[in-house]
């Protein structure tokens, strides 16, 4: 099929997964992470690394249940289970605002949108391209994962300044409005393939079995690269506008360079879904990463004057891991039970960010600055590179 039938056939599709991937828990909550963290400060007294445990709480759940969440997936239809995801994640942001200091209520609220949010992830929407489209798969995956990048820049832009005039609690009545009026969008937008005319699960796809991929030697190849970039990057990026603040930015200037790390994000989903189209993804994501690792070590080695240059990178290192996770889990293992085997990858990538933002507080809370942390994620992309140049050729459409 062309690349203009590929896009005809699959643009509603395509719209719903961008909708969705750009309100869910992995995108929105997670990149207006580092806006709550001075208010909470300031009003209940929490140390960062206190704060940090909340994201690793909700990441230890989606954790455990992405393989359960891309079952039920492949079981009963992807449209099905990202709308009711989304309607109860949505919820949960609803009660937020009414904390009032317990640390425990932050705990257990992240807790609960974690186990509705697992499902507003790529596990879903990145399922739904890969149906769609073959020849154009990358860039369609790009296109997808962009409204992340679209929110990268939009809640540090506008949401930083919104919530030092207003209140960090009306951000958060301003998150659940956005996904309400989400829900019934991408209900009426996804599909689960090409033949469907009703949503209804289809089962014509071929591909591994889960206890099949699992016993390949590539399967923890992959998992090992985004597991490394996970640890490494995600807990840098909520800690990103406190470390430009602290370094003296005001809230303004800090989301203006927030944004551009949003901005880096969406190009890199473009670009990098552009070029694996037509080079070997594995030979892209090595040469991505290698340009990671430079940006987190000129910042972290030589200060703020490289501030830029790290939000580049860090965005570069976003745009391209979900991306890359669901294209190599449909190319090395097919799309019959992506759902399963997808879950499992992203299960194994989530507990780098389980471990991140902790080590990336604790590391704040001893040293007062981020700057080892800038160095251990730019040593980590080493393991990444050699391990990408290792992965083989593609088995499967």
């Amino acid at each position: 099929m062309s690349q203009q039938n590929e896009f005809k056939r699959g643009w509603a599709v395509l719209l719903g997964a961008f909708i969705g991937s750009g309100v869910g828990l992995a995108s929105m909550v997670y990149y207006s992470t580092g806006i709550w963290i001075r208010p909470w400060q300031e009003e209940f007294g929490w140390t960062r690394a206190e704060i940090g445990f909340q994201q690793s709480i909700s990441v230890v759940v989606m954790m455990l249940l992405a393989p359960l969440v891309g079952r039920l997936i492949d079981r009963f239809g992807l449209r099905r289970v990202a709308a009711l995801c989304l309607l109860g994640y949505g919820l949960f942001l609803a009660i937020f605002p009414f904390m009032s200091g317990a640390l425990l209520v932050l705990y257990a609220l992240s807790f609960g949108y974690a186990i509705f949010g697992v499902g507003t992830t790529g596990i879903a929407f990145t399922r739904a391209v890969n149906a769609f489209f073959i020849k154009n798969r990358g860039l369609a995956l790009g296109i997808c994962l962009t409204s992340t990048g679209v929110m990268a820049f939009a809640m540090p832009r506008y949401m930083t300044p919104y919530v030092a005039e207003h209140g960090w609690r009306a951000g958060f009545w301003v998150m659940f409005a956005i996904v309400m009026v989400s829900v019934p969008l991408v209900y009426l937008l996804l599909r689960d393939a090409p033949e469907d005319k009703d949503g209804q699960p289809q089962h014509e796809q071929s591909g591994l079995t889960l206890g099949q991929a699992i016993r390949t030697v590539t399967f923890w190849k992959v998992a090992s690269i985004f597991l490394l970039i996970s640890t490494a990057i995600l807990g840098l990026i909520p800690a990103f506008i406190p470390l430009l603040q602290d370094a003296g930015m005001s809230a303004k200037q800090a989301g203006q360079l927030g944004a551009a790390l949003g901005l880096s994000v969406m190009v890199a989903r473009l670009l990098i879904g552009f070029i694996i189209d037509r080079i070997f993804a594995p030979y892209v994501a090595a040469v991505a990463f290698s340009f990671v690792a430079l940006g987190c070590l000129a910042l972290g080695l030589g200060g703020i004057e490289y501030a830029m240059a790290a939000a580049i990178a860090l965005g570069f290192a976003v745009g391209a891991e979900v991306d890359l996770i669901g294209y190599f889990t449909a190319r090395y293992f097919g799309l019959a039970h992506y759902g399963a085997i997808y879950g499992l990858q992203y299960s194994i990538f989530i507990f780098g960010a389980a471990i991140g933002p902790v080590y990336t507080g604790y590391i704040w809370d001893v040293t007062g600055n981020y700057d080892l942390a800038l160095i251990i994620a730019a040593a980590l992309m080493l393991p990444v590179v050699i391990i990408a140049l290792t992965l083989p050729r593609f088995t499967n459409d």
